[in-house]
């Protein structure tokens, strides 16, 4: 009885206290770290009767930032060293990618299923009961992290075997948030998975135009997860123009954030500023430089600027 009672004062007080607090950072890495020194700790009250299963979706996700990161740099260590020519450092890289992007994807994949033991999933044109806005902030998060598991087990070669239909409950599961509240994350996530998965698109629907919508939503509310998803969709069919209309445009629009969910925010920077370091690695070698979000390695040069700046040598 003291376990459990101790386990649903740590529930209650993570709903009231820490997760309004931890959406108002902007440091992902002390998400990240939250996340994983919390989560042990938190599911280990099942066992005595507490219901962590709403924490659980946000603490795996957040956990789930620190491999892709780790992943991330794997990848441009092996997109380096194939530039070079340097053949088993490539191998070692890509391993190592694959081995992180398989713990990501269990971690988000638990956070997905998380959300759907808890509230139900959306089918047969019913949604769940969303009681509140940390319910529905709970559920939109668990529907992202489906789509993202499914995207890191593909690149792990699906050693965690996410199930293929993740993607169009998803898509139902979207459906059921408010568009305008979220921020256009709602429509903006559903038609991101119309453009990398085109059999889920309703008939007559277009995908970048509820996009762009979704876009200006998320710079009007101060929340430019949306943007992100833009990015990434377009990345994920190869269309670079929209890419790179992407990637300034988030950069451009970085006043009047909403300081209570600056963490949301903060990782769909670390989303943006992954695919631009890819661009940027492909071509260069080189990461996106420091301070320079929103800009690319070809972009015309102002006939007064230096071509050279003596910090990059140093």
């Amino acid at each position: 009885m003291v376990y459990k009672t101790t386990g649903d004062v740590l529930v209650s007080y993570g709903r009231a206290e820490m997760v309004p607090y931890l959406m108002t950072y902007q440091d992902v890495g002390m998400a990240c770290a939250t996340g994983e020194a919390l989560t042990p700790l938190l599911l280990s009250f099942e066992s005595v009767g507490s219901d962590p299963d709403k924490l659980a979706t946000l603490v795996y996700t957040v956990a789930a930032t620190c491999t892709e990161s780790m992943a991330l740099e794997e990848e441009l260590r092996y997109m380096r060293a194939v530039k070079e020519g340097r053949v088993n450092e490539a191998q070692d890289a890509r391993s190592r990618q694959k081995e992180l992007a398989e713990i990501s994807a269990r971690r988000q994949y638990e956070a997905y299923r998380r959300s759907f033991v808890e509230f139900g999933e959306a089918d047969n044109g019913k949604c769940p009961r969303l009681r509140s806005d940390f319910d529905e902030l709970v559920w939109m998060i668990g529907q992202i992290s489906g789509v993202q598991s499914l995207l890191n087990d593909a690149t792990a070669d699906t050693a965690v075997g996410v199930p293929r239909d993740v993607a169009a409950k998803v898509e139902r599961g979207l459906a059921c948030l408010d568009n305008e509240k979220w921020w256009g994350v709602p429509r903006g996530g559903r038609a991101a998975l119309w453009n990398i998965l085109p059999m889920l698109k309703p008939a007559n629907a277009d995908a970048w135009a509820e996009l762009e919508r979704a876009t200006r939503l998320g710079f009007e509310q101060g929340v430019r997860l949306p943007s992100a998803l833009y990015a990434i969709s377009a990345y994920s069919v190869g269309d670079d123009q929209r890419v790179r209309r992407a990637i300034r445009e988030f950069a451009n629009n970085d006043k009047n954030l909403d300081p209570n969910y600056a963490m949301i925010d903060s990782i769909a920077g670390m989303l943006i500023k992954g695919i631009s370091d890819r661009m940027w690695t492909e071509a260069t070698g080189k990461r996106t430089p420091y301070g320079n979000l929103g800009t690319f390695w070809d972009d015309t040069r102002k006939s007064s600027e230096s071509t050279i700046n003596i910090d990059d040598l140093l």
